[in-house]
Order: structure tokens, then sequence, then C-alpha cells
């Protein structure tokens, strides 16, 4: 463990000061976490539309107040929106982990140490883990604020936090964040493009898409439930890449056989 955090303090530095991760990662944020929840709560007057209240009353029931309905809607739509984040960070920050100390000739050296790959690979998931945790953590925060305080306004309601957001915000991101960082990791440590690294990164997140696609489209609905499902389905995931990672991860090929282009 001595050694990752070695690993993490070193490489934190240099991620901190590499703008192609922190710009669109701030411009995602703002647009999400303050931008939209403004726009959409604020401005739109969704209750008066009538194919907007036949859609929240078949979702929701005759019996519900309209306004209070689509509030939550928009909670549980906000929620899925903002697992952008954790998902969007690792898949910047762990290939550029590996590539860039490809790039820059240290990582061959850091191979030769008698350091174990587990606790290379653990350091360097550090290194995504904890700054996409900070990230996601303070945008779920802001926009539990917004969201409050517009639909304080709106309807006189406080909707948050609630369950689904506590086990989205403490559980969920998390485990995202994980699995997201280690099949980075796996795709960087055999490519010498960061970009495509980062692209095969970023297609985990389309199951994210689909959620959203599948609540706008009025065919399903978050709940506690499901986010608990999904939870414990990705917990029993990490553990089983963390081992493919170790596995996968040749140490004899990129000091004997690499050779950046």
């Amino acid at each position: 463990m001595h050694n990752a955090l070695k690993i993490f303090r070193k490489e934190v530095k240099e991620i901190i000061k590499n703008k192609n991760i922190w710009v669109p990662t701030l411009v995602i944020s703002l647009m999400f976490s303050i931008v939209m929840p403004i726009a959409i709560m604020l401005f739109a007057d969704f209750t008066d539309n009538a194919q907007t209240a036949n859609f929240i009353t078949n979702l929701f029931g005759e019996e519900t107040d309209l306004e209070v309905a689509l509030i939550d809607f928009m909670v549980k739509q906000f929620i899925i929106f903002l697992l952008l984040i954790p998902a969007m960070v690792p898949s910047l920050i762990a290939p550029a982990s590996v590539i860039m100390e490809k790039d820059s000739r240290t990582l061959e050296p850091l191979l030769a140490t008698p350091i174990k790959t587990s606790e290379l690979l653990l350091g360097k998931t550090l290194t995504s883990l904890i700054p996409s945790l900070a990230i996601s953590t303070l945008n779920f925060v802001v926009l539990s604020i917004n969201i409050n305080i517009l639909a304080y306004l709106k309807a006189g309601l406080v909707p948050l936090p609630n369950l689904e957001w506590l086990i989205t915000t403490f559980i969920l991101s998390p485990a995202i964040v994980f699995i997201i960082t280690i099949i980075s990791i796996i795709f960087s440590s055999k490519t010498t493009d960061i970009r495509s690294a980062q692209g095969i990164g970023s297609t985990i997140i389309l199951p994210i898409y689909l959620v959203i696609g599948l609540q706008i489209a009025g065919l399903f609905l978050i709940n506690y439930l499901y986010l608990l499902a999904g939870c414990a389905l990705l917990i029993l995931v990490c553990p089983l890449l963390l081992k493919l990672a170790v596995k996968v991860f040749d140490r004899e090929n990129i000091l004997t056989k690499w050779k950046m282009k």
C-alpha cells in the first residue's frame, strides 16, 4: 500500500497540470450542475403542456400532483446525468497516467523495480479514483443545492438528498469509477495512442445514456431497488476486473518490446 500511495502522490501532480483532462470535465460539470437545472426548472413551465402532462400522469398515476411529479422526474434524470462525470473523468485520467509515462520513458524504470504489479495498478487506480470521486461528489452537492432552491421556488419542495441520491453518490459512483479506471488501464497498457485508449474507456458509459433514454421515453423509472441491484452487480465485478488487470498488464512486454512511435 505504501508503494501505491507513492505512485499516487507522484502522478496526481502531473494529472492536475493536464488541461486536456480538466477543461472538458469543468465544462460538463458546469453544464449539468448549474446551467441545465436552472434552464429546465426555472424558465420552462412544462405543466401547461398537455403532452408533458399526459406523459407525467402515465408515469406517476392520475392522482399525483403534476408539479411535484415533474420535479421528481427531473431529479431522477439529473441523478443519471451526473453519473456521466464519474464515468467520464477516469476514462480521461487512467489512460493518461499510463501512456504519458510511456511517452516520457518513466514507465520502464518503474517496472524494473521490485514493485508488485498489484501495487502499481492500485497506485494508478487511486490517481484516477480519488480526483474522480472528489469531482463527482462536488457536482452532486452543487446540483442538490440548485435543485432544492429551484424546487422550493417552484413548488415549495426540498426533494434532496433522498435515498436514491445517497446510493448513487456513495456506492454507485465509486463502483463505476473503479471499473472504468481498471478497464482503461488494461487497454492503455496495450496501446501507445492515448486518444484510442480514452475512446475505448468512454464506450463504457453507453449504458448510462441508455438509462437516460429509457426514462425520457417513459419506459423505465429509476428507483432505489434498481440502484441497489446495479451496485451489487458492479461491486461483484470490481475484484474480478482487478485480478484480470494484474494478469493482463504485461510488464515484460513493456520493458522489452514496447517502442513509442
